[in-house]
Order: C-alpha cells, then structure tokens, then sequence
C-alpha cells in the first residue's frame, strides 16, 4: 500500500534541519573553511562559510559558537542575524532551514579542525570568488547577505 500524502508531509517534517552558519569577520575580513573530501557530501573539498547543525536543545547562539569553536578553535561574538532561509544542497536532500549570523572573532589567527582542511581570511568583494557556487549564488542574489557584504567592503580593515 502507497504512502499517503499525510505520511510524506509527517516524514518531511521529521526531516528538516536546522543549519547555522557563520560570517565571521576581522580586521575587515571573512573567514572561510575548505571541507575535506568526503565521498558523498555536498561540499566536499569546496570552500564554504564556517557552520553546521544545531543540535536538539541547544541554543541557536550557542551552536554557532560550538561550531566556530570545533571548527577553528576561535571564540566569537554572535552580533546578530544576517539571513534566514530554507535550502537544499541538492534533489533529495533533506531540506534545511539556515540562518546566516554574523560573528566577530577574538583573534587572526584559526585553525583547520574537525572536518576542515584549511581556512583562511578573504576580503568581502572576493569571497563568491571562493566559496561553492550555491553559496556564491546566495551571497550575491539574497538581498540580506548582500547588503552585508556591501557594508563590510565600506568599512575599514584595520
């Protein structure tokens, strides 16, 4: 017997994430991680924005720091929120609802941990230049992840 649309709804439900990712800047830089190859992932081996999964009770503020922390051993300060979506990397993907901080960190000098290979700091007006096209893609045409780059290219780097 066939599912019924109530069932896939339910199992939609049950499989929707929450992604936090996270722009962190200094000294009028961006951060930015290379995943390391992993056979099946999305990104695997691309640059991305710094970010993961919230975990079931945290606090979102919390989970962007968690990650930041496990992914470049930098503390940040989560100042607010950038951009609020839903996406999927691609067809058949779980999709995910992604909010987009901006955070500030507490020093120049990061790490590549946990699942990263490298990480290193871009200028604003290169970082779509870096990062996975989908993501390139959302920096440039969500208004809200736009003006923020636009701003931080303004600002002074020192």
């Amino acid at each position: 017997m066939g599912e019924s649309s109530e069932d896939r709804e339910s199992s939609k439900q049950k499989s929707f994430r929450t992604v936090v990712k996270a722009l962190i800047t200094d000294r009028g830089e961006i951060l930015i991680g290379k995943k390391e190859q992993e056979k099946g992932h999305p990104i695997s081996g691309e640059w991305h924005i710094l970010g993961g999964h919230l975990e079931h009770g945290e606090k979102i503020e919390e989970a962007v720091k968690r990650e930041v922390k496990e992914e470049t051993g930098l503390v940040v300060d989560v100042h607010q929120a950038v951009d609020i979506m839903s996406f999927s990397w691609e067809e058949g993907e779980k999709d995910s609802l992604q909010i987009v901080f901006h955070c500030v960190a507490d020093s120049h000098d990061p790490e590549a941990l946990d699942d990263l290979e490298e990480v290193k700091w871009v200028k604003p007006d290169e970082i779509t230049e870096y990062v996975h096209s989908e993501e390139a893609e959302r920096l440039e045409q969500r208004e809200d992840q736009a003006q923020f780059l636009e701003k931080m290219q303004k600002m002074p780097s020192a």
